[in-house]
């Protein structure tokens, strides 16, 4: 498995202390995937790795080297949240696709809540 996440993964890099988009714009593959929300720029590199057979990753992978801050509320730092209209029950909404850590607004025995903290706040 360590040879494999050899393979699939960026070389390791030296952190600088800040980044501006044109970085994070050439970070923009399932195998060297940062994001920027909220000011901050983050390496989902091994997330998507460890989930690659997850399909809640793809959202992430399409959205790889762009900011995402609109995916999340500005004062809880959580995704944001609407109310679907068929059910009125109040769900996580996601424009580019339920992700990963994020519940299905259905019933749904699959869901893996074995996390402990979700990655966005990782």
């Amino acid at each position: 498995m360590e040879d494999d996440r050899s393979k699939c993964l960026p070389a390791p890099y030296k952190r600088r202390r800040y980044y501006i988009s044109k970085d994070v714009k050439t970070h923009c593959t399932a195998h060297d995937c940062w994001v920027s929300f909220f000011g901050g720029v983050y390496d989902l590199s091994n997330l998507i790795f460890e989930h690659r057979e997850n399909s809640l990753i793809e959202p992430i992978i399409a959205a790889a080297g762009t900011d995402i801050t609109h995916w999340f509320d500005p004062e809880t730092k959580d995704p944001k949240t609407c109310v679907y209209e068929p059910t009125g029950l109040v769900g996580v909404y996601c424009p580019q696709g339920r992700f990963l850590h994020v519940p299905s607004i259905n019933p749904d025995a699959n869901f893996d809540a074995s996390f402990d903290i979700p990655w966005w706040k990782d």
